[in-house]
Parts: C-alpha cells; sequence; structure tokens
C-alpha cells in the first residue's frame, strides 16, 4: 500500500512575530506560530490523526505520513485556510511525495519540492480592498472591532493569544509553577538598569550531515528529531535557571521566547543577561547531544556530539524588533562561517548604534573598519578552550576582560583604550603613540597584560589586523551602564 510524506513550512514568520513592536502582539504572534504545526494541523487532520505517523512538528515545519491518498488531499485543500483564518499575514508551501523505503531520498524530493512552493506568490487574505480604513501600527485594513477598539485581522489574533504562556512554560520549564502575571507583556518590563535589550537567535550546526547519515530508516529520523527537539528545550531551561535568582523571578521574568523547538531558539531578554543565558544554552546542547540516546545515534554519524552557533543583536527598547532578530540571524550566519570552523559552537554579537538599517556586512564596513583598514569586527567568540582557534578568544575571556575594566583601578585604563579606538578611526599613527603612552603609565605586569589583550591584533585575511578593544568596551557598557532608575 502506498504512503504519502507530506510537508509544510510556514512562510513570513518574521515578519508576521515582528510585524509591530508591541510586545504583546509579538508573544501572541509566536504562540499562534507555536500552534500551528501542532494543534491546529492536529485538529485538520481529525479524528484520523495518529501520533506515529507524525514524523516533525516544531518550529513552524510539519512533516506526517497518511496512508490514504484522499485523506492527504482533504488535508492539502484545508490546512492552508486554516492556517490563513487562524494567524492572518502568514501562509505556507506544502508538498506531498510518496513514501519509498530510503527515507532521506523522500525527504530530499521533499524539501526540493517545499523549496519550489515557496518561490510561488500566495495571496494573503489580510491584502484588503481600496478604500478600506487601515491600521496605523501595521497598515492592514481594520476588519475587527473589539471593546471599541479597531483592529486589523492579524493583530485582532495576536491579541487572542497573548494571555497564552505555553511557549514559555516550555522555554523555562514544565516543573515551574508560572503565572501569566509574571510574564512581560510589554518591552518597558523587560529592561532593567538601562534601555538596551537583546535578541538572540542561535541554531545547530550541521545537523543535514547528520540526517544524510542516519535518517535512511523512518525510525530513525523520528528518534533523531525527537530527542533533538528535547535536547533544545533542556538546553533552554537550563539557560533560564542559569540567569535567574537564587530564590526565583520576584517580578515580572525579564526574557520572552521566541521560537524554540528541533534545533532553533529564539529569545527577547534583558541586556546584561544575554551572553551569559546563550553560553549556557550552547553549553548544555552540546552536553545533552553527547548523552544517552542522542549520544548513539550520533555515533552512527562518526559524530560525539552536536554544536551550535549564536547571534545576540543588542538593541534598545525602542528600535524595530524586526531589524534586531534579522540582525541576530546574520550574527548567527556570520558565527557559523567563519574560517573552517563551522563544527565549534560561537557567538557574534553587536550594539546597534545608530538607526541606519543595514546588514551586518555593510556595518562592519561603516562602523568597524578604519580608514587605513583596521578592523573591530574581533569574533566569533567560542564556548570551548580547546577548540579556540588560534588569534580568536573564548566567551570567558570576553567576560574576563569586561570584569577587569570594571574595576575601579583599571579606570585609567578604560579611559585610555576609549582615547586609542578613536584615534585608531581618524589616525592610527597617533593611536600607535597614544598606546605606547597608556602602556607607560601602567607598568605594572596585571595592567600590561589587560591592555595587550584589549590592542594586539589578529591577522586576518589582506593583512587586515582586527582588534578586541571595541567588542569588550561594548559589552561592558550593557553590563554597567545605568540610564534609569530601577
Amino acid at each position: 500500500m502506498t504512503k504519502y510524506l507530506y510537508g509544510a513550512s510556514v512562510q513570513g514568520i518574521q515578519q508576521f512575530i515582528f510585524q509591530t513592536n508591541e510586545l504583546k502582539d509579538i508573544v501572541g504572534a509566536s504562540e499562534l506560530v507555536e500552534s500551528i504545526c501542532t494543534e491546529l494541523f492536529k485538529e485538520v487532520v481529525g479524528q484520523r490523526w495518529k501520533e506515529a505517523n507524525q514524523v516533525i512538528s516544531a518550529a513552524g515545519n510539519v512533516k506526517y505520513i497518511f496512508e490514504d491518498r484522499a485523506e492527504c488531499e482533504e488535508v492539502v485543500r484545508n490546512f492552508p485556510r486554516e492556517v490563513m483564518t487562524n494567524a492572518p499575514g502568514v501562509t505556507i508551501s506544502q508538498a506531498v511525495v510518496e513514501l519509498g523505503n530510503d527515507f532521506v531520498k523522500s525527504v530530499n524530493e521533499l524539501e526540493g519540492k517545499l523549496r519550489s512552493q515557496r518561490n510561488k506568490p500566495c495571496k494573503s487574505i489580510t491584502v484588503g480592498r481600496l478604500g478600506l480604513n487601515r491600521s496605523p501600527q501595521t497598515g492592514l485594513p481594520i476588519t475587527e472591532l473589539d471593546e471599541e477598539k479597531e483592529y486589523d485581522a492579524s493583530t485582532y489574533a495576536k491579541r487572542k493569544h497573548n494571555k497564552v504562556i505555553k511557549l514559555c512554560q516550555k522555554s523555562f520549564s514544565e516543573k515551574i509553577d508560572l503565572k501569566s502575571s509574571s510574564i512581560p507583556f510589554d518591552v518597558e518590563k523587560i529592561t532593567g538598569k538601562n534601555d538596551w535589550i537583546a535578541i538572540i537567535h542561535a541554531d545547530g550546526n550541521g545537523l543535514g550531515q547528520v540526517v544524510q547519515k542516519i535518517g535512511h530508516h523512518l525510525e530513525d529520523f523520528k528518534h533523531f528529531s525527537n530527542e533533538l527537539n528535547k535536547a533544545t528545550i533542556t538546553a533552554a531551561n537550563d539557560a533560564f535557571k542559569k540567569v535567574s535568582p537564587e530564590n526565583g523571578w520576584k517580578e515580572t521574568i525579564p526574557i520572552r521566547p521566541i521560537v524554540l523547538g528541533g534545533d532553533d531558539m529564539t529569545v527577547i531578554i534583558r541586556g546584561e543577561l544575554a551572553i551569559e543565558y546563550v553560553t549556557e544554552f550552547m553549553k548544555k546542547f552540546e552536553q545533552y547531544s553527547s548523552e544517552g540516546n542522542l549520544r548513539h545515534i550520533l555515533e552512527k554519524a562518526g559524530m560525539k556530539r552536536l554544536t551550535a552557533c549564536a547571534g545576540v543583536a543588542f538593541i534598545k527598547s525602542s528600535y524595530p524588533f524586526y531589524y534586531g532578530y534579522a540582525l541576530a540571524e546574520q550574527l548567527c550566519k556570520y558565527a557559523k562561517k567563519t574560517g573552517s570552523h563551522t563544527s565549534i559552537s560561537s557567538l557574534m554579537f553587536h550594539k546597534v548604534q545608530d538607526s541606519f538599517i543595514n546588514n551586518y556586512e555593510d556595518i562592519i564596513q561603516r562602523e568597524l573598519k578604519t580608514s587605513e583598514g583596521s578592523s573591530f569586527c574581533f569574533g566569533p567568540y567560542f564556548l570551548n578552550e580547546g577548540e579556540r582557534p588560534n588569534g580568536y578568544y573564548t566567551i570567558e575571556k570576553l567576560n574576563y576582560l569586561c570584569q577587569k575594566l570594571g574595576e575601579d583601578k583599571n579606570e585609567g585604563i578604560k579611559t585610555g583604550i576609549r582615547q586609542w579606538l578613536t584615534l585608531m578611526h581618524e589616525d592610527e599613527a597617533k593611536a600607535v603613540q597614544r598606546l605606547k603612552r597608556l602602556k607607560t603609565l601602567n607598568e605594572d605586569k596585571d595592567s600590561i597584560s589587560i591592555i595587550e589583550a584589549l590592542t594586539n591584533g589578529r591577522k586576518g585575511t589582506e593583512k587586515v589586523q582586527a582588534f578586541p578593544a571595541y567588542d569588550v568596551l561594548t559589552y561592558h557598557t550593557i553590563l554597567n551602564q545605568k540610564t534609569k532608575e530601577k
């Protein structure tokens, strides 16, 4: 009997989630996306749903095996309509292939068809006709009235879901007695002593290679997907625990998960907690993938553990979340592609200094390079010392240098490094002289060690030198700057 492998991929997730800067709409959208490939898909399949036929259901992707052609065709007809009705502004691409004996071959064929479908235009139900009043926040036509407030269809759907805390419960831990009152629904509840928040995006490295090696049988593929999902969620639970006070959060929890599932993690978090949170996430992701069932699966692929990379975009609370997420995603990709070190856990970060929106490569050229070609793009920063490529720093060293700059006795060094950075952009010859003077004024062994750690360049391509001082000072500001009373 012929079986059919069905696949659906949610499109426009980021645009849908970050359509406005209203946190209550963002969290409502994230809960909606979380439900599309779980509860909603299950509802569309109906009473014929079989848990054993579910292959993947996470992070905007669903794969399911149908044993009946007519049943499959019915879902293909109905699921897109249900998605667009329940989450206006979201569309999906769908594909179906006959399920062969080699599951990886079937998946590859399915993914090829899904990619083709993504390139085909799909009319959104939120477009609306000319002459309709439109929301000033989204530009979409106003179609809903609730308690005398006017909403477009997309925002209305998000507001109906913004009190749902399933994603938070999954991200923080099912063991925590979580109450809606402790969850932030306004971005002001996330900020701390300053206005800096962070958007973190992280995902696993080399997952495609693993699937190609071990996923030729359906049960192996399902087993790997389930164990991977479990490792990601548990790592997020541990990261939450790491940054939480010993007795728990007394007020609003300054963390809001946006995506969690498969090997993907996206979260909005108070600025000074971001690096600690994502470091713990990567550390635990590595640990859990090297233990138990997942380890046995990976051994078949000739691997000992999985690794992950992350991008951290530090933004002011008023900065558009959409662009903040796009930057975090670019930073994550940059960490992955640096040199030949794609199988090592690392992170990149950047603090947005102005409203000029562009991609990260342009930011490097505009903000992080001097007129004489030196660079202050020093990352990525690596999780493990033993895997750190020559000339790069670990996350631990980044934290150490920030801590040293925060000591009162090193205030003069901090000021001198800031002056050196300014001169590097103006006249590198003068910067050299300023650095010599700084070392003369701070001749003890400890001080010289800190200064050199901040100003020793790493030789890159085309003889360009990259220096860590800018990153360290930037992160130090995030951790220590105080602009408001708490």
